[in-house]
């Protein structure tokens, strides 16, 4: 039987046990293409007979397997060049393999996430999809994430879902950390992409429990257990809490606007009538310009506008929080926007 693998998998229907990246028959030396399987229901039983289902295969492309998913009626294999599919045929072959693509890969063995009938997976590059074809993802955020990731640390980061809100995340070390410490997150019903900060090991996501739950570390030595998604705090302490656009203009910022009001959709949640929402609105004249903060206001959950003077090429919106004890949601929220002068 195998003393080496990258990877361990028992297959859904048929329940053989894989080993993605193994020792062949007679050597310890790891190949990290060949793929090897134990006879159906046993786990001791890995040398290929005429009487049992056990049996391997190398796979054709690439230096080394990264990582394998699970999926419906099929097992996704990625090497470092192409992805491969693994699907039980039954006898006499037991799996066949086919590449399904070829230039991509994925940047960690645990960067592949199975939601909404879905493969969604992070390449050393960019994001993709599969659904019986590869596609690539658009992502917005791109070039900001692969601009600020740490690639020798890659085999660190990992993919999850948050079903619950339909969103698959990848956290990953940013470019000045050896450990995880960011995170982008992609909304698949809404095509939307967020990122952030947020140390995060590992996540289980909520099928058995009512929450996810998630790994961290604090300071120098202390790791947690985390409830995600439960309650408003930062482990009962205040957290500040925001949500920034990007740049936005009038005629592609061929000219100046004016922002005079701005007409609010907040849903407080849990909150009283002294919780406040900050609303900040920077702008930058010219692209190369820093963003500078030109008009701060507070809303509550009476206020029905909120009247301020801001004039700029390109704008920025950033809401923010920094109490306890209450949450909030951001809906459509309007501006009253025209254009005008530098004066």
């Amino acid at each position: 039987m195998p003393t080496k693998s990258l990877q361990i998998m028992v297959s859904d229907v048929d329940r053989h046990i894989i080993c993605f990246g193994s020792n062949p028959i007679g050597s310890s030396t790891l190949d990290p293409l060949l793929v090897r399987w134990s006879d159906q229901e046993s786990s001791v039983d890995w040398t290929p007979t005429s009487t049992n289902s056990s049996g391997g295969v190398k796979i054709s492309s690439g230096s080394k397997i990264v990582g394998a998913l699970r999926t419906r009626q099929e097992i996704l294999i990625w090497t470092d060049s192409a992805l491969h599919s693994m699907r039980f045929v039954g006898a006499p072959f037991i799996f066949s393999f086919n590449e399904l693509k070829a230039g991509v890969s994925m940047i960690s063995p645990n960067a592949a996430v199975n939601a909404n009938g879905m493969v969604y997976f992070m390449d050393r590059g960019g994001f993709f999809t599969y659904s019986g074809q590869v596609s690539p993802l658009p992502c917005t955020v791109r070039d900001y994430i692969y601009s600020d990731i740490n690639l020798g640390q890659a085999y660190k980061v990992f993919g999850t879902a948050n079903i619950d809100f339909n969103e698959v995340m990848w956290f990953y070390p940013s470019s000045g950390s050896d450990e995880i410490d960011r995170y982008v997150l992609y909304n698949y019903i809404e095509g939307v992409w967020s990122i952030g900060t947020m140390v995060r090991t590992a996540w289980i996501e909520a099928h058995l429990e009512n929450n996810p739950i998630a790994a961290g570390k604090t300071g120098t030595d202390s790791n947690y257990l985390y409830n995600q998604e439960y309650g408003h705090d930062d482990d009962e302490s205040a957290m500040t809490a925001y949500i920034e656009t990007g740049d936005f203009d009038i005629q592609d910022g061929n000219n100046f606007m004016l922002v005079s009001k701005v007409i609010p959709d907040i849903q407080f949640r849990d909150a009283d009538s002294e919780n406040e929402l900050d609303i900040s609105i920077k702008g930058r004249n010219y692209p190369s310009d820093s963003l500078s903060t030109l008009s701060t206001s507070s809303l509550t959950s009476s206020t029905q506008q909120a009247f301020v003077r801001c004039r700029s090429r390109q704008a920025v919106l950033r809401f923010e929080s920094t109490g306890s004890g209450y949450g909030w949601r951001l809906g459509h929220f309007r501006l009253d926007t025209r254009l005008d002068g530098r004066q």
